[in-house]
């Protein structure tokens, strides 16, 4: 007999929706639902309690910074949906989660990935980079469900299977893995969509074994995991290839593929890219400089922004927004004559 599907009250229906909402309350299809919020959560509500929830149509489009992407928009109402989702399945997976892991966990994140990382390369001599080939797009669904099976209630578990297997704009990935015929890419579904709150949550789970092998079986617990990008740190090179040899097997069986050339030992003197930063050792010490590739990107975005506002299409507390942001992010690293020189250049370019 299957579990009952989940019966929420209209508090915790409001509470999703009001977080789903955040930000988002002048786009149309936030307005519309939150035009009658409470009849619209309701209906919702009676939607998963009798199992006739289904995902809706998500709107896809191309962004080209940092990378390109294929991004997949849901409808909000479907937002709400993985709102309650994430909310029940999310303290388990807290608890099975690696301290190394940084992404889209409440008080981590990109900086205090970025901080670690630098504290262990002022311990360490040598640095493996490990990274995944079209990792969100390859992440193989039965495998998936495996790992979410001992953290998703009973009553949420048809839910995140439709969530899964909703419509999405991927794109199409054929790796092959050891055992395979020619035709198993073809008979496995495959694919997180970028810009799903599920697809973040996930992916961090698909990697946490990876985690787990380095530190409980390896005894590298000096790494750091920002989603798909690893820094494993050790003064023992011969002990970084085993664990790249031994990443790459359990990969294998997770049916992921470690990137072909992003993958690399460093020394740690020498200029380690890592979250748009790039670290290096120097004797006690680490550097920690901003990649030129997102200086040029911030320009270029500036530049457009500034174009914008002189065509009246942008408000000038949005320019100086997203300046703020961007001198944020940069001043986590040693950037302090950067951060100066392009003021100045574009307190001097008309």
């Amino acid at each position: 007999m299957p579990p009952p599907p989940p019966r929420l009250p209209i508090s915790a229906l409001l509470r999703a929706v009001e977080v789903a909402a955040r930000g988002k309350r002048r786009s149309r299809d936030v307005a519309a639902f939150l035009l009658d919020g409470e009849r619209a959560a309701a209906e919702l509500g009676a939607e998963l309690a009798a199992a006739r929830w289904a995902p809706g149509i998500p709107r896809g489009f191309v962004i080209h910074e940092p990378k390109r992407r294929v991004i997949s928009a849901l409808p909000f109402r479907d937002r709400v949906v993985q709102h309650l989702l994430v909310g029940a399945t999310l303290p388990s997976l807290e608890r099975h989660a690696a301290p190394q892991s940084y992404a889209c966990r409440e008080g981590r994140g990109t900086h205090a990935c970025l901080r670690r990382a630098a504290a262990c390369a002022r311990r360490s001599r040598w640095a493996l980079r490990l990274d995944y080939a079209k990792f969100f797009h390859s992440v193989d669904h039965a495998v998936l469900l495996e790992l979410l099976e001992p953290h998703t209630p009973p009553e949420w578990r048809a839910v995140t299977r439709a969530v899964l297997d909703g419509p999405a704009h991927l794109e199409r990935v054929d790796f092959r893995f050891p055992g395979d015929d020619l035709f198993t890419p073809l008979d496995r579904r495959r694919g997180l969509p970028v810009g799903n709150l599920t697809s973040q949550v996930w992916a961090n789970l698909m990697l946490t074994p990876i985690d787990h092998l380095l530190a409980s079986h390896l005894g590298l617990g000096r790494f750091v995991r920002y989603c798909d990008d690893l820094l494993v740190f050790d003064d023992d090179p011969g002990r970084l290839r085993a664990a790249w040899d031994a990443v790459r097997a359990r990969s294998d069986a997770l049916r992921l593929r470690l990137h072909p050339t992003k993958c690399r030992l460093h020394r740690t003197t020498e200029a380690v890219a890592f979250l748009g930063f790039v670290l290096r050792r120097e004797g006690d010490a680490v550097s920690v400089r901003l990649q030129q590739e997102n200086v040029r990107r911030f320009r270029r975005r500036i530049a457009e922004s500034r174009r914008l506002l002189a065509a009246g299409a942008l408000e000038p507390s949005d320019l100086l927004a997203q300046l703020r942001a961007w001198l944020a992010h940069a001043r986590h690293g040693h950037t302090r004559a950067l951060v100066a020189r392009e003021l100045q250049r574009l307190a001097r370019d008309p």
